[in-house]
């Protein structure tokens, strides 16, 4: 679809110039909603990824836990995340990890201490996240990017 202007507008100046301008501010807003629309578009097609691989446990109760992620940044704070079941449906959260969100497969791995017995060798339920920590005015607010269950058998060493 065009638009047909009589003569006399198309050689007024004033209206030459809301034409460029409003050109100019839609280029603007198209390069600004690109970026964004091709990270969200990532994340919906199943971009953003967490697993877990493996899993230790020492006899004095120290856990570590190895996986693999890939994320395409947004901008803001993003972090992998594991938990382990201790129960049914509870979780033993360990600290996060910072992550490069550069669109390649990254290797992570957490250790955290435990009390000595609450984890045995054998198989258990891994809860690993990718979180983006997004700015609500002063307070950064974690939004989950991708989240997974695994099952992982720990291993004692």
């Amino acid at each position: 679809m065009s638009l047909s202007f009589p003569p006399a507008f198309r050689s007024f100046p004033a209206f030459s110039s809301l034409c460029r301008a409003a050109a100019v501010a839609a280029g603007a807003v198209l390069l600004t909603v690109a970026p964004a629309a091709t990270a969200a578009q990532a994340a919906d097609e199943g971009f953003d990824r967490v697993t877990v691989e493996s899993g230790s446990i020492t006899s004095d109760g120290e856990l570590t836990l190895s996986g693999s992620y890939r994320c395409l940044s947004t901008g803001d704070s993003v972090r992998v995340a594991a938990s382990v079941e201790r129960g049914e449906n509870v979780w033993y959260g360990m600290d996060s990890i910072p992550a490069s969100c550069d669109g390649s497969w990254h290797q992570w791995s957490n250790t955290k201490a435990t009390e000595p017995g609450a984890y045995e060798p054998g198989p258990v339920r891994v809860k690993t996240s990718l979180v983006e920590f997004r700015r609500s005015g002063f307070i950064p607010m974690p939004t989950v990017r991708s989240e997974q269950v695994q099952e992982v058998v720990l291993t004692e060493v």
